[in-house]
């Protein structure tokens, strides 16, 4: 089967109907970013293809379709599929959608075919048309929504199911049965006819009864074995299912880790840069000064010079003061001389009581002579008293005028010293702590660069590893409850494979004994030697039979075996290839109790790879997909696409390019929906060049609203 075209109607954001994909016979690329509308594509074929459904559903109208839509307006939503299968083929599902007062209804599907019979173009059941040509179980095996999806032997019936359709053995099944259905009906006449022999119905009965003691034992031994082994499957497939997400749970543990670090430190530097608030501190800490050291170099020298000036003119004021004390002093003697230039009596001889006593009692009590009032003596003692008192007048003026000028001062207050004082207070250590808060300032700015650029390389490293954790759990396709969950899961399982383990081993010895004890009861009932020739009939014809059923078991187990080895070579062939020089290891298929297979990667030394990362993992599982795929050509005469969403997200680009390289030379048709050969949403046309495959680019059309869903509609752009 190849696929021609595609073409989707009015589907989700595929709207209108000009949504048209052309595929070649080999790769075909449909690349697009998250959100373009690749997994609505892959979603429109799953829907196509699904003949369970009866009535369409109103979710898959194109939004922007509805929008457009007024009451009493119809739509149509259709995908239809043009393939090449014995002769060419199409099928079209389609269902209307009806705009009404309460909303819209949708119609039942219509599910139309068409193939050529000899010359003309006939119309079938499409539901038919898509069974007979695609069924289920072919897409099982050739369509895969992301890269989970790919162990196709995840599900128990899948081995079982391959075996059905692709193998022989499934023919082993009934004549495994018919031959133990003989053997039962031939073991039952036998031992009856046993019993009515004489020579050894004794020794039969007892056998009889020994075997089937010893048959019932086993029975319940196989019971609790098969009990024992479903519970050890059901822990070595959730062991399986986390072995794929082991190595993704361990990276998520560890990129947990190391972000729970950078967050912390994150909240630590953030701590840093804001425990000082710049406002508070101009105050709190005396930032404010860091303005002030000029300032304050100005105001210690303005000080020094206002002292100095202060100093002198104080200096000069005292010289004025006592200049004029000086003169007050110079006319004093001056005036106290007599006129040959000697020196007078003190004015204070006699004093003022005694002269006036003299003139009183008109006696000069020097001499002893009387005087009389008007006379030279008296006048002259008059006159001496009136010169005492106009000189004690004097006198005093001149202690006052003197006083005066001694209280004089050029400056009345000590605002000059208080300043001086101030300046010199701020000298030394005061100097110093205002000189450093420039620096503490300094010192706090380079800190906060450092701590700031420290900080956005923390922010960094917490968005890659948030990235990274979003990577991985989509590629795990889990939460991230999940994730945490299956990483403390992981430890207890393994303790509990142990166990189950060591008790299965137990079991299987216990079970070996019992069959050692059957066969051996069952050898000694063959070789007793019956009386009657009829015993001796039915005892060759079981013992044939048992024969045959037993050869017929251990052929089914053989060819079973046989094509799991088969599909191993094929798978490896593909893995060769597809990995190039990277290790690939080789693929085990290993069959489980409970007949299914699981898909191991061993090194050549035959070590099973626990942790395959997640590129060697996703060639591991399209490589046995590619092998199941030949087997349907080969088995069926017949091919089918394999269609792939998303299913290489864990590659690297070298070995993205090898990949795309091989699959691209495979002579088998693959349509991949991916982002790779993406680059900031340009092509990497230089990539695509080296390959020969049909390309496709899709991507939301402009001028979308991010809000609006009705304005996103998805374009088609064909590129080579």
């Amino acid at each position: 089967m190849i696929i021609k075209e595609i073409n989707i109607k009015n589907f989700l954001c595929y709207y209108g109907d000009k949504n048209k994909f052309c595929f070649s016979e080999g790769l075909t690329l449909i690349l697009g970013e998250n959100g373009d509308g690749k997994t609505k594509f892959f979603e429109a074929l799953q829907w196509l293809l699904n003949t369970v459904e009866t009535k369409g559903n109103v979710q898959l109208l194109s939004e922007m379709c509805k929008s457009s839509m007024s009451i009493g307006d119809v739509a149509e939503v259709a995908v239809s599929m043009l393939f090449e299968h014995d002769g060419e083929k199409s099928v079209e599902k389609s269902f209307t959608v009806e705009k009404t007062d309460n909303g819209f209804r949708a119609s039942t599907l219509t599910f139309r075919g068409f193939e050529t019979e000899g010359v003309e173009r006939v119309q079938v059941n499409g539901k038919n048309l898509i069974d007979r040509c695609y069924d289920a179980f072919i897409q099982r095996f050739s369509m895969f929504k992301g890269e989970s999806e790919l162990d196709v032997f995840n599900d128990a019936t899948a081995l079982k199911d391959l075996v059905d359709k692709f193998s022989d053995i499934r023919k082993f099944e009934d004549i495994v049965n018919y031959t133990t259905y003989f053997e039962d009906n031939a073991n039952k006449a036998y031992m009856k006819e046993m019993r009515s022999d004489n020579k050894v119905a004794k020794e039969a009965a007892e056998l009889e009864h020994r075997i089937q003691d010893l048959s019932d034992k086993l029975f319940i031994k196989r019971k609790e074995i098969k009990d024992k082994e479903d519970s050890l499957n059901i822990c070595e497939s959730r062991l399986s299912d986390l072995a794929k997400s082991k190595e993704n749970s361990e990276r998520y543990k560890d990129v947990q880790s190391r972000l729970k670090k950078q967050e912390e430190r994150k909240h630590t530097l953030k701590g840093q840069i804001s425990s000082v608030n710049y406002n508070h501190a101009l105050l709190d800490k005396l930032w404010i000064l860091c303005a002030f050291p000029p300032l304050l170099q100005e105001f210690k020298q303005k000080s020094s010079n206002l002292s100095h000036e202060k100093r002198r003119l104080d200096k000069d004021f005292e010289r004025q003061k006592n200049i004029k004390i000086g003169k007050i002093e110079a006319v004093k003697e001056m005036q106290g001389a007599l006129a040959n230039g000697s020196p007078e009596l003190p004015w204070y001889l006699p004093n003022q009581e005694t002269m006036e006593e003299m003139l009183r009692d008109r006696v000069c009590k020097v001499c002893g002579r009387e005087i009389q009032e008007g006379d030279d003596a008296y006048m002259f003692m008059t006159h001496k008293l009136e010169e005492y008192k106009r000189h004690i007048s004097q006198e005093t003026q001149k202690q006052k005028l003197k006083a005066e000028i001694e209280d004089e001062e050029l400056f009345s207050n000590t605002y000059i010293e208080e300043l001086h004082n101030l300046s010199m207070s701020l000298s030394g250590p005061n100097e110093s702590f205002v000189f450093g808060k420039t620096k503490e300032i300094e010192d706090r700015m380079e800190l906060v660069h450092h701590l700031l650029n420290e900080l956005k390389e923390v922010e960094q490293k917490i968005q890659d590893a948030i990235d990274e954790k979003t990577r991985i759990i989509i590629q795990s396709n889990v939460s991230e409850a999940a994730l945490e969950k299956d990483f403390e899961d992981i430890k207890g399982l393994f303790e509990l494979k142990e166990r189950d383990n060591t008790r299965l081993a137990v079991l299987h010895k216990e079970k070996e004994y019992l069959e050692e004890q059957l066969n051996k009861a069952k050898q000694q009932m063959n070789e007793l030697t019956p009386n009657s020739s009829l015993v001796k009939v039915y005892k060759r014809i079981h013992l044939v039979l048992e024969a045959i059923a037993n050869a017929c078991a251990r052929a089914k187990k053989a060819n079973l075996r046989r094509f799991l080895s088969n599909l191993e070579d094929k798978a490896n062939r593909y893995l060769e290839s597809l990995s190039a020089n990277d290790f690939h290891g080789e693929i085990h298929l290993i069959q489980t109790a409970n007949e299914s297979a699981q898909i191991c990667l061993n090194s050549s030394s035959g070590e099973i790879v626990t942790n395959p990362s997640g590129s060697q993992e996703t060639l591991m599982y399209m490589s046995v997909l590619f092998a199941i795929s030949d087997f349907t050509q080969e088995k069926r005469d017949e091919d089918y696409p394999l269609i792939f969403d998303a299913a290489t997200s864990s590659f690297g680009d070298r070995k993205e390019e090898n990949f795309y390289n091989v699959i691209d030379r495979i002579n088998k048709q693959c349509i991949i929906l991916t982002k790779d050969f993406l680059e900031k949403g340009k092509i990497k046309m230089h990539d695509i060049e080296k390959l020969t495959c049909s390309v496709y680019r899709i991507k939301k059309a402009d001028g979308f609203d991010a809000n609006n869903l009705s304005s996103v509609r998805t374009t088609i752009e064909k590129i080579r």
